[in-house]
């Protein structure tokens, strides 16, 4: 597909976009892709995903990490020197919308696992036999909620959109059960009711309607996740049992008794704060040498748009940053997310400056780079991948420098390998 038709297959998932051409962007060419055989990555910095080794080898065979540590290459192994380097897991982004071609952007930029929080559950089933196999890929691996339960006339908006909605008379169990036939691997909750002006109030499910969606998912083994931007609807969604909160919650700041309460409840917020940071992150991509030649049409494309600032909105960065310090120093757990495509962000490049911005709200940069591997690896049950350690998944990201000290290393990109092959990180034409 070209990147004008993905653009316009964009515009159905970010509303108030319009068609624009956009140059390709000229790129120095990527290494060729390798076998994805045996591999050593040898005198490197490691981050596996919890802490730091400042020089070891890591050995990769049959997709797989085959061992961490003082290893010896066996014949036939190529060589890796990461000298003056640092060895990362795959990039996890925790809150996306995929579009045809979002995958294969969010690979480039060392996102290998998307979670994707609302899709047409048509793709759902290849998303999955994809994500089981150890051959080269060109993108990223995809978990999805598939359609997210909302009501008639509530979030999200948009004209001519027809899918599944919960109303007063719905069986909720039954409801559910279809979302896990479709394939969806977790359930979204949208619990939005619109607001402050000139946003339109918007209707939304009932405490009760909640609750219901929640213990059917979980009788089904299947997470909870709620998208609720307010206080008041997070601590509803929390105290329904929700597993997780897919935005932070930036009307107001939270008292001590709020963030305690989610604390107590296990739930795990997933940010989003290049959501609401009006441009800030991507207009700091832009501006970086090291983004700008890997940036596909549509990337750059999506990055370019700036949101209409209204004079005198309240300052959501502001807020949602002071309440993620917070949750952090209670020991919420943060996992990183972008909601890509939405507001001025795009699939994979953007979790570089969602992390920037987690490590502003007060994360260290080890905490930043574990809320994007290992956090939500635990989080959602993804046992193959969110760590280097032996047995687990060969998805592996190489920078220059040391983003476990200086977060901004992270887009200092020198090879990405998906199953243990070696990615061409060439944006299309």
């Amino acid at each position: 597909m070209s990147h004008r038709a993905s653009r316009r297959r964009v515009l159905s998932l970010v509303p108030g976009l319009a068609v624009a051409a956009v140059a390709a962007v000229a790129a120095p060419s990527a290494a060729a892709a390798g076998t994805g055989g045996a591999l050593v990555i040898r005198n490197v910095r490691i981050f596996d995903g919890r802490q730091v080794t400042e020089r070891s080898s890591v050995l990769v065979a049959g997709g797989r990490i085959a061992a961490v540590g003082d290893v010896s290459p066996p014949s036939r192994h190529q060589v890796h020197d990461g000298e003056g380097r640092t060895l990362l897991p795959g990039l996890i982004d925790c809150h996306v919308h995929s579009f045809e071609g979002s995958r294969a952007d969010a690979l480039r930029f060392g996102v290998t696992t998307e979670l994707d929080m609302f899709t047409d559950p048509s793709v759902l089933a290849d998303a999955r036999r994809q994500r089981r196999s150890p051959a080269r890929t060109d993108q990223a691996d995809l978990w999805s909620a598939g359609v997210g339960v909302t009501v008639p006339g509530g979030h999200p908006l948009r004209p001519g959109w027809d899918f599944p909605r919960v109303t007063a008379d719905t069986d909720i169990e039954r409801f559910v059960a279809d979302r896990v036939a479709e394939g969806s691997d977790y359930v979204k909750v949208i619990l939005e009711n619109g607001g402050p002006p000139p946003r339109p109030t918007l209707p939304t499910l009932t405490a009760d309607q909640l609750r219901r969606v929640i213990a059917a998912a979980h009788r089904h083994r299947r997470r909870a996740v709620v998208h609720a931007e307010k206080l008041p609807l997070a601590l509803t969604a929390v105290r329904a049992a929700a597993d997780g909160l897919v935005h932070v919650f930036w009307d107001t700041e939270a008292d001590p008794h709020d963030i305690a309460e989610i604390r107590r409840s296990g739930a795990f917020v997933v940010p989003t704060l290049s959501v609401v940071d009006w441009g800030v992150g991507a207009g700091e991509l832009l501006a970086d040498d090291r983004v700008g030649p890997w940036l596909s049409g549509t990337q750059r494309y999506l990055l370019e748009q700036r949101p209409e600032d209204r004079p005198g909105r309240p300052d959501f960065l502001k807020v949602g940053s002071a309440n993620v310090r917070r949750l952090h120093a209670a020991g919420v757990p943060i996992l990183a997310g972008t909601d890509a495509p939405v507001r001025a962000n795009a699939n994979g490049v953007s979790l570089l400056a969602e992390l920037a911005h987690l490590v502003r709200a007060g994360l260290s940069p080890r905490a930043a780079l574990a809320a994007a591997t290992s956090v939500p690896a635990r989080a959602f049950g993804l046992t193959d991948r969110g760590r280097i350690a032996p047995g687990l998944r060969a998805d592996l990201l190489l920078v220059d420098g040391d983003p476990t000290t200086d977060i901004t290393d992270l887009r200092a990109i020198t090879a990405i390998w998906k199953n243990g092959h070696l990615v061409d990180r060439t944006p299309p034409e």
